[in-house]
């Protein structure tokens, strides 16, 4: 059974067929710092729920806005760095995170007490990764000579990249506390703050290093605010359950956790469980998106430009099931069963049916009325693509409970087939049927993801429900 897999053990007592007293003292314990308190846990969810889309979905449109703002202010070689700076530097981010922030809410959701221990190391692992990041876009950028005014700011842009990602972990870490509440509030405090920056560094000083700058202050700002309020909530976590322990069990569980992750390295840890994470998300992440580089291979820029517009749509649509996931991530982890998963999973694809099937009807109209007429073109790979969508809303759910389970060697197994799987229907599809064979080689990726992580976690479901049967025999 795979380590840190939930059953009866003393090494997991989090995890058990009857509530664990950690978890009864989490439940009846005093309240967090500036934890809500809510009658009804049903309300506190749709609450955070509605929060974390309402905020994602500003957030985006700030972004979006100050795109749209710097391709007009900005020359179109200015605005060529910009768009330079910003892919660089979501590269950046995503390497030197790679699987850190989802393993993190995973501990911390299974060990609250353990909150402060696991912060402080994988915040400074964090930093590590993101400085060493940095030395080598820098150095990178003197070898190639690069002159001032394009160094300068491709570089500013991948700091501001950088210090994202270090709040993306912070906001994990909130996850894992069931606190998205925090994550939400930041996102909408710096992206709220980046739009106003941007929009003033573009009015007054429309260049580009000016406008990477001005991204950074909010960026550099939010990171602070995270991180001091990440350690008052760790040590208000840690205090909590002190004060409210009072049986030899509660204690005996207490210290055992906070032994066994006191003496182990990041680095171990690192190379057996987080690789196969951040592995598993760089798949994820190709396979989702390389369809736009084949589409330009076999087709060209136009019907790049009509695939790529209806495509994003569909991705915003993922904002919704993508929210109910980050509100629920702690009760996945801490599932002994696969209850949690039905109950999570169904609402989330039934609302991704009824929506897929509205905009179907409506994409003759929607994608002319968004885009332009010149994009009508796109309506058919639009429908298509929504056959999709309830498959991916499904595979959040499967794929986020497959690495809580610590399956993430069978998730990273799983997307690098679900890629290749993909290369080659696009490579049969794409000449013969252009765009179109696009959206259907998408669909049947996510057909195959959903099939994989099913397969994958009924056998640890199975397993899981023995050892359980066999402890209650065993007494």
């Amino acid at each position: 059974m795979p380590a840190g897999f939930p059953t009866r053990s003393k090494a997991r007592l989090l995890h058990s067929t009857r509530t664990h007293p950690l978890m009864q003292v989490k439940e009846t314990g005093s309240l967090t710092v500036d934890e809500r308190s809510f009658r009804n846990p049903k309300l506190r969810a749709a609450f955070l729920i509605s929060y974390k889309t309402v905020a994602d979905l500003l957030g985006k449109a700030a972004l979006f806005a100050i795109t749209i703002f710097a391709a007009r202010r900005l020359a179109p070689e200015a605005f060529g760095v910009f768009s330079l700076g910003s892919t660089l530097g979501w590269i950046v981010a995503v390497a030197s995170d790679f699987g850190i922030q989802l393993h993190l809410a995973r501990e911390v959701a299974r060990a609250p007490h353990a909150a402060p221990q696991l912060l402080a190391t994988w915040l400074r692992v964090r930093l590590w990764l993101a400085a060493a990041a940095m030395l080598l876009v820098v150095t990178t950028l003197a070898l190639l000579g690069s002159r001032a005014p394009f160094a300068a700011p491709v570089a500013v842009l991948a700091l501001v990249y950088a210090v994202s990602g270090l709040i993306e972990l912070l906001h994990y870490f909130y996850r894992g506390l069931s606190r998205s509440d925090i994550e939400s509030t930041l996102t909408l405090w710096q992206r709220t703050s980046t739009l106003v920056c941007g929009l003033l560094a573009l009015a007054l000083w429309p260049t580009v290093t000016a406008l990477a700058f001005a991204m950074l202050l909010p960026a550099a700002c939010t990171l602070g605010a995270s991180v001091r309020i990440a350690r008052r909530l760790s040590l208000a976590e840690g205090a909590g359950l002190r004060d409210t322990t009072k049986s030899a069990e509660v204690s005996a569980a207490v210290n055992t956790d906070r032994a066994r992750l006191a003496g182990l390295a990041a680095w171990p840890i690192f190379a057996r469980e987080i690789w196969p994470i951040g592995a598993g998300i760089v798949l994820s992440a190709l396979y989702f998106r390389i369809d736009v580089f084949l589409v330009q291979w076999w087709s060209g820029s136009e019907l790049v430009a009509l695939y790529n517009a209806v495509f994003r749509l569909v991705e915003a649509l993922r904002l919704f099931p993508a929210a109910v996931i980050a509100v629920a991530l702690p009760s996945l982890c801490r599932a002994v069963d696969l209850r949690p998963l039905v109950r999570i999973a169904a609402p989330i694809t039934g609302c991704a049916v009824l929506a897929a099937g509205v905009l179907w009807f409506a994409a003759g109209v929607l994608v002319p009325f968004i885009y332009g007429e010149p994009y009508t073109g796109a309506v058919a790979s639009f429908r298509i693509l929504l056959l999709s969508f309830p498959l991916m809303a499904l595979n959040l759910a499967l794929t986020h409970q497959l690495i809580g389970w610590h399956g993430e060697r069978a998730y990273a197994v799983i997307c690098a087939i679900a890629l290749a799987v993909n290369l080659a229907i696009n490579a049969r599809l794409i000449p013969a049927w252009s765009i179109e064979g696009a959206a259907w080689a998408t669909v049947a990726t996510e057909l195959l993801l959903t099939a994989g992580c099913a397969a994958v976690l009924w056998s640890m479901a199975t397993r899981l429900t023995g050892t359980v049967a066999e402890d209650v025999v065993m007494g």
